[in-house]
């Protein structure tokens, strides 16, 4: 009787069971590396944000002292070496009574576009490939 009841209750798991178990895995993990890439694309959009608002500051610094802005980043003591996704560049407005400063995206980040008014907030720009 117990040779009749060991084949009934077969031990360890199927092909079937096994390959379930796999896809489910490579399911969990495709979905975990795409949420990572969106959280590091994320943290270098922060990059944009943060070197966007220290220009406008700089910025502002050489309207006290000259009563216009600049384009020329070295006259505003700004390294943009520092900023590894990121290009950063001026156009002035209004013979240089406004400025608009802009974060092209390189490397990691192409295609993406920030950019920043005299008075204004960092903004993504609409046709960046990571909205």
């Amino acid at each position: 009787m117990k040779a009749a009841r060991s084949r009934r209750n077969p031990r360890g798991f199927t092909l079937i069971e096994l390959s379930l178990v796999l896809v489910i895995i490579a399911i969990l993990a495709s979905l975990a590396v795409y949420t990572y890439k969106r959280f590091a694309n994320k943290a270098r959009m922060t990059q944009a944000q943060t070197t966007l608002t220290h220009l406008q500051k700089t910025e502002t610094i050489y309207f006290t002292e000259h009563e216009r802005y600049s384009d020329n980043l070295a006259l505003l003591d700004f390294d943009p070496t520092r900023y590894n996704y990121y290009v950063v560049s001026i156009v002035l407005d209004n013979n240089g009574l406004n400025f608009t400063g802009i974060a092209t995206g390189v490397d990691a980040m192409q295609g993406d576009r920030w950019t920043i008014r005299r008075e204004g907030d960092p903004v993504q720009d609409n046709t960046s490939t990571f909205r």
